[in-house]
């Protein structure tokens, strides 16, 4: 299937260990993946707006055309499985051959994309600040100098925040809403996680210790299941077992607010 191009050159992309295996097993294979793609950089095959390098996948925010990208994503690969298979004596690949990618359609969702890529290593306990993890882009828009950052994107995303730090931090600490690309096994987890939420947050509200405790209030459960449908995601047959409720009952509701 083609790619999606585009129209203001920027791409999130996300590249993950093939079969779902560890690639990042300790920090030289970190920093041999950073200079690979700085290698592309240098190159003028990509520009890098944010990064994250994670044990077993890397979120890259990318400025670049799809040729130009693929190739030098291609040129990543091959080099770092040369290396990768010499040390462990092994064979084969190292990432999944086709990378992910979806494309970045104006400033906020930019910024939303940078959000998500840095809060990922809080949002698997890795540390409790974005600012802790030493394999992410999040610390060069505060006070680290880092290369692999394009300059002129920087300026445009800290221009968003009128070049306050204080505003950039406070955007990081807000909760994601939206979905962008990630491990499917990942994916399902904040889903839940944001299910759960949803539900603490009116179980709190309404002063009970469970959701069943709701279920005879159908308003409140129709403002629960609304918000669910909306944000986490989950399929109806899961949000009608968090909820106690069925899936026609789920079903109902969706149609009822004409919901995707």
């Amino acid at each position: 299937m083609a790619r999606e191009e585009s129209h203001t050159g920027y791409y999130h992309v996300m590249m993950r260990g093939n079969n779902k295996n560890m690639i990042f097993n300790n920090a030289s294979e970190k920093y041999y993946f950073l200079e690979q793609l700085n290698l592309q950089v240098e190159e003028g095959n990509i520009a890098i707006a944010a990064y994250c390098i994670m044990d077993n996948h890397v979120h890259l925010l990318v400025k670049s055309d799809i040729e130009s990208m693929s190739e030098a994503i291609k040129r990543i690969n091959i080099r770092f499985a040369l290396r990768y298979n010499n040390k462990y004596e092994r064979v084969g690949h190292v990432f999944q051959n086709r990378f992910k990618s979806e494309v970045i359609n104006n400033e906020g969702h930019l910024i939303q994309a940078m959000r998500y890529i840095h809060n990922n290593p809080v949002k698997a306990n890795m540390v409790s600040k974005a600012e802790e993890y030493k394999w992410s882009s999040y610390n060069s828009y505060i006070n680290k100098q880092d290369r692999l950052v394009d300059s002129e994107s920087k300026q445009m995303i800290m221009g968003i925040f009128s070049g306050s730090i204080k505003e950039y931090r406070k955007f990081h600490l807000i909760d994601e809403t939206e979905e962008f690309l990630e491990l499917k096994e990942d994916l399902e987890r904040e889903r839940e996680e944001k299910a759960r939420k949803i539900i603490l947050y009116y179980c709190e509200k309404h002063k009970v210790n469970k959701i069943e405790e709701l279920v005879n209030k159908r308003y409140i459960l129709e403002e629960i299941i609304v918000e669910m449908l909306n944000k986490s995601h989950l399929p109806h047959r899961r949000i009608a077992e968090m909820t106690g409720t069925t899936r026609g009952i789920v079903n109902s509701i969706q149609k009822k607010y004409k919901m995707r």
